[in-house]
Formats: structure tokens, sequence, C-alpha cells
């Protein structure tokens, strides 16, 4: 029986596209949360949060699920971890509460993959401080820059400021050739295609940025872009960051350059996606130019293009983002019913907006802690406000 019983339990099926992350963290209390959380936004509108317990040996096991090979963190006493995962991935994961995240082993099938990953990162810091960054208009987009990058490339000419990110590309490109030398066939072609991608992009993410921002400061001439032939618009890894950052400001650039009429810029950009992409780059770009055009409440400039996207769309992972964002414009566009509530009045009664239907209603929205709001709703009680429209005061 107990032989039938293990076949019987390995058979059961798993998550599609899953990767499971197991590990133990010593010194660390029994029933403690870990999480990994996938950041997948870029997909879907929403990331992906697993989440597992430690058991009294201190030991957890997380199954999250993964549409792209990407990196994800580990999560546990508010401090991270960056790894890599791909769908059907396993990662093992030794480590001490203590030292967490700085000392971490790193083993099963991704294990050679994140200890590149580790030495990578040691290189190449992530920064995921807003308020370390610059930001700079291209078109209507806003691209960011890390302060200290955004120094260099104030202060250096075009030459030397190539030289620089050439640098740091050789160097990481050198670091993946050397531990493909030390384990042949243990990197992943998954996380090699990433890696790939992030360093190209990152590299060309920034020079774009610094041709179009400071071409007039420092006389950049045309030739100055020739890098973009090294950095194809369509690539495979849309689990890269940095070709998602590099993807969205050069097409940026490109409508930019093609029409100085900003009323254009959203549509136009759907536009030239037909022309310059295809297949999944093609899908996220176009999902992401809609779902930003509506936040920045340039939703009718884009309906069209909406009902046009969801028609034609060939990826479905994509569609969830923009229709999130459509149903929650489309129920306050002007000339739609508001939706329906329930509060009290100023006197404590209950009170609907279905009752007011055929009235003029002001809503009107404010804080306890806006000294403005607060004075504004005196000078609104100063002309006569009942106490039904006080009620509606949200």
């Amino acid at each position: 029986m107990g032989k039938l019983f293990s076949v019987l339990f390995f058979l059961l099926p798993t998550l599609a596209n899953a990767a499971f992350v197991t590990g133990q963290i010593r010194n660390a209390t029994p029933g403690a949360r870990v999480e990994v959380l996938v950041p997948q936004r870029y997909i879907d509108g929403h990331d992906g949060h697993y989440r597992g317990i430690l058991d009294g040996q201190s030991r957890f096991s997380i199954e999250a699920t993964l549409s792209e090979p990407q990196l994800a963190f580990l999560i546990f006493n508010d401090e991270s971890l960056a790894i890599f995962l791909s769908p059907d991935d396993s990662l093992t994961l030794k480590m001490d509460a203590f030292q967490f995240p700085l000392a971490v082993n790193f083993g099963g099938m991704a294990g050679v993959n994140n200890r590149l990953l580790s030495d990578y990162l040691r290189q190449n810091p992530l920064d995921f401080n807003e308020f370390n960054n610059i930001r700079f208009k291209i078109g209507q987009y806003w691209t960011a820059v890390e302060m200290s990058l955004n120094e260099l490339m104030e202060d250096l000419p075009p030459a030397e400021l190539k030289a620089h990110f050439d640098s740091l590309k050789t160097a990481s490109i050198a670091l993946f050739e050397k531990f493909e030398q030390q384990d042949p066939g243990a990197i992943s072609s998954d996380f090699a295609q990433w890696l790939n991608a992030e360093i190209t992009y990152s590299w060309a993410y920034h020079l774009l940025v610094y041709g179009h921002v400071y071409g007039g400061r420092h006389n950049i001439q045309p030739d100055f872009f020739d890098f973009l032939y090294e950095a194809p618009i369509i690539a495979e890894s849309l689990g890269s960051e940095w070709y998602r950052q590099f993807l969205l400001a050069f097409m940026a650039r490109q409508q930019a350059k093609a029409s100085s009429e900003p009323t254009d810029f959203w549509a136009g950009q759907y536009q030239l996606a037909g022309k310059l992409l295809s297949g999944k780059p093609l899908a996220f770009f176009r999902s992401e130019i809609i779902s930003t055009a509506f936040s920045a409440e340039k939703y009718r400039d884009l309906l069209p293009h909406y009902t046009h996207f969801l028609q034609t769309n060939e990826y479905s992972m994509y569609d969830g983002k923009v229709e999130g964002l459509y149903q929650k414009y489309a129920r306050v566009l002007p000339g739609s019913y508001a939706p329906a509530f329930e509060t009290t009045d100023a006197d404590g009664n209950e009170i609907s907006l279905l009752q007011l239907r055929g009235k003029v209603v002001y809503l009107n929205f404010w804080a306890s802690w806006c000294g403005a709001c607060l004075r504004k709703m005196e000078i609104m009680d100063d002309y006569g406000l009942n106490s039904t429209q006080k009620a509606l005061r949200l």
C-alpha cells in the first residue's frame, strides 16, 4: 500500500506554469510567513502573491504561477531576495534568519541560474526607490534614470558616456561567460535569454534616454544612435524589465519624432506598433499604451483602439489589464449614470442616491486632514446647503 500511495501521490496534477520554491530558514520561528512575489502587472495588471508557512523545522514550500521567465522576490521579515524563476522551475534555498537576504545557498534545478543572478546583481544592483530617480519626458511618456547615472549623462560627452555603458555591458557578459565555462550546460536557456536581454536593453535604454534628453547639450550626432542596430525592438524576453522599458521609450521617441501634436501621441503609438511590432511584444505594448492612456484620462482617444485590441489580440493574457481599467472608467464617463450608493445624512438618517434621481446632485469629495476642503465646505454652507446635500459629501 505504501508504494501504491507514493505512485498515486506523484501523479497528482500540479498547476500549469508553476514554479516550486522550497527551503529552510535556520533560526526562524515556526509558523512565520514566507512569500514569493511575482511582479506581473505588465501582463494582467496584478502581481502574484504566493505564501507559505514555516513548519516545525522552519521549512517552507511555495508553488507560484508564472506566465514568463522573470525575476520574482522571496519575502521574509520585511526583507526581500531577488530570484529568477521559469514556468516548471524548482529552486531550493537554505539561509539563516539573521543573515537573510545577504547569505543564501541556492540549489535545485534553478540553483546555478540564481547563483549567477546573485553575482550579476552585485555588479548591477537593483534600486526600487523612486526618490532616487530623475524622470524625463519623451513625448508624453515619462522615463526614469537613477540620479547617479543622470549625473554622468549631464557631464560626459557622447564618446565617454557610451564607453562607460559599454564597459558595464562587457563586464556583465564576462561574468556570464565565466559561469558557462565553470559549469557547462548548467545555465538554463530561459535564464540565458533573460540575462542577455537584461544586459542588452539596460545598455540600450540608457543610451537612448541620454541621446534624446541631452542631444542638444552635448551636440549628439545622428550616428550616435547606431547602437540601436544591436538592440532589436522585437525580442522574446518579455519578462525582462529593461526590455520592456526600452521598448516603451523607443516607441515614444519614434512617435514624438513623427508628430508634434500631443493629442496624437497615444493613438499614434498604438497604430505605429502595428507597423513595427508583432507577436507578444505587440500584445504587451498595445495593452500598455491603452492602460497608460486610460490612467492618464485619455480614454476617449483610445476607446476605438481598445475595441480593436480585444478583437485582434492573439494573447488573451493581456486582455485583463485593459478590461479592468475600461470597467473602472466606463462607470464614470460623462453621460453615464452615477454608481448607486447609500450613506447617512447629517442627522444619521439613511439616504440613497437613487432617491435623488432626476435632481441635480453635487458631490463634494473631501478629507478631514485637508484644510482647504474644510474651508470650502464652510463657504458652501453659506450658500444654504441643506442636510440632504450635506449627506452626500464623500
